[in-house]
């Protein structure tokens, strides 16, 4: 799942729909759905397409996970609100969900910050080579994981977060493999909480060991997207990294776990 930034004609076309499409019928009620989102404040139809694309550093589709959606409009910090918007301003009381379209925004920044921080000397590796630098990361259930513990068996981490939909998906389907090869290690790797995590992979019967807060992993995501799946052998290469997931993708890591295990 790639990142939701439109700089492109796709996003032009995006905004007239947000701006244009008739809203819900919950915007009749005496709340509102929110067309446009920016730094934390809440507009109706009406903003100037010209004005928002003049400030914009990207965009990206909001959903407060009840059918209601909005287009962020990311500008700098120091963004002032023209005072001519202000008349489009929806009172955050008044917003359909707002705390749940404020609590999508700040998921997405936490990504954004997790799968592009970090040392940017410490690369992914190619395949063939070990995993660089070190780390030490806990699973939800306090057991302890370094590149020593990826040692001694095939090993699969699959990399994701909550707000991505395929990586949910997928979960009951990677499920089984555990069950297919029980010779190989399976861990989940996600940069949120235990407790986030255990709720959602409860949920979704996602059978694997799950790394919380990771911070490794992670940041190898980039720009590239979710979910990230990467193979390791035995003594700790990279054998295999995708992003993205389809049926395709999954066939091709089967056939990838079926050739290693075969070789031991």
């Amino acid at each position: 799942m790639k990142y939701s930034f439109f700089k492109t004609a796709f996003a032009s076309l995006l905004l007239l729909l947000m701006l244009f499409t008739p809203r819900t019928w919950a915007q009749e009620a005496q709340k509102q759905v929110p067309a446009i989102i920016i730094n934390g404040h809440f507009f109706k139809q009406g903003l100037p397409i010209q004005e928002i694309f003049s400030i914009q550093k990207g965009m990206q589709h909001l959903s407060d996970g009840e059918k209601h959606s909005a287009l962020r409009v990311l500008v700098s910090a120091d963004f002032v609100i023209p005072e001519a918007w202000k008349k489009y301003e929806i009172a955050r009381e008044n917003v359909v969900n707002a705390d749940k379209f404020e609590a999508a925004a700040h998921l997405f920044d936490e990504m954004e910050a997790a799968t592009h921080s970090g040392d940017k000397q410490l690369k992914a590796p190619e395949i063939g080579q070990k995993l660089p630098g070190t780390f030490m990361l806990h699973d939800i259930d306090g057991g302890t994981w370094t590149q020593d513990s990826l040692r001694g068996r095939v090993t699969v981490v699959n990399v994701w977060y909550s707000g991505c939909g395929p990586c949910r998906k997928e979960m009951p389907e990677l499920s089984t493999w555990k069950e297919r090869f029980p010779q190989v290690r399976f861990l989940s790797a996600d940069f949120e909480t235990p407790e986030k995590i255990r709720q959602i992979t409860e949920k979704q019967g996602f059978n694997w060991t799950h790394l919380a807060r990771d911070n490794y992993f992670t940041k190898w995501v980039g720009s590239e997207g979710y979910p990230l799946t990467l193979i390791l052998s035995a003594d700790g290469t990279l054998q295999y990294m995708v992003h993205g997931t389809n049926e395709t993708i999954r066939k091709a890591l089967i056939l990838q776990l079926e050739k290693l295990v075969s070789e031991k």
